[in-house]
């Protein structure tokens, strides 16, 4: 797929248009050109598209959108909540143990106990489930159904 661009003859220094990605000038046929950039053609369209936005925003009442402007980012980021570990019990996840608060839905607690998974992987040897002192995968898979089509 082409692009129309602006060249610009570094010869004669006239200004053309062509599609080719390395034209000659229709001037002086000369094929010392450079590209001239020109931008994104999009001055007019923003502002409309902004002021689009923010009557959009007023409509339905969405006060927490922002349009971005240069040094503003345009959604707000709200910081996670802290739920300290007073609030929660702990939960051991198979190594390591957080208190949490199962309530509350997804938080970001701290561990409760140290967690310390280093191993050491020699050549040859596999890692198992137990190398790490975790269970295994298995340990907590159910299966509820499987399918095995016949061979043809």
């Amino acid at each position: 797929m082409a692009v129309l661009r602006t060249w610009g003859c570094l010869n004669c220094h006239a200004e053309f248009d062509s599609w080719e990605s390395a034209p000659e000038c229709p001037a002086c046929e000369c094929l010392r050109v450079t590209w001239v950039p020109k931008g994104g053609h999009i001055a007019g369209v923003s502002r409309s598209g902004d002021a689009e936005f923010k009557a959009l925003a007023d409509v339905f009442r969405l006060d927490d959108l922002r349009s971005a402007k240069a040094g503003e980012s345009a959604k707000i980021v709200r910081a996670p909540q802290q739920t300290s570990p007073a609030n929660g019990s702990p939960h051991d996840f198979g190594g390591f143990v957080a208190n949490i608060n199962p309530n509350l839905g997804s938080q970001c607690v701290p561990t409760a106990n140290r967690v310390n998974f280093k191993t050491t992987a020699t050549i040859g040897q596999q890692l198992g489930a137990g190398a790490l002192g975790l269970p295994s995968v298995k340990s907590a898979t159910a299966i509820d159904s499987s399918h095995r089509p016949k061979p043809v």
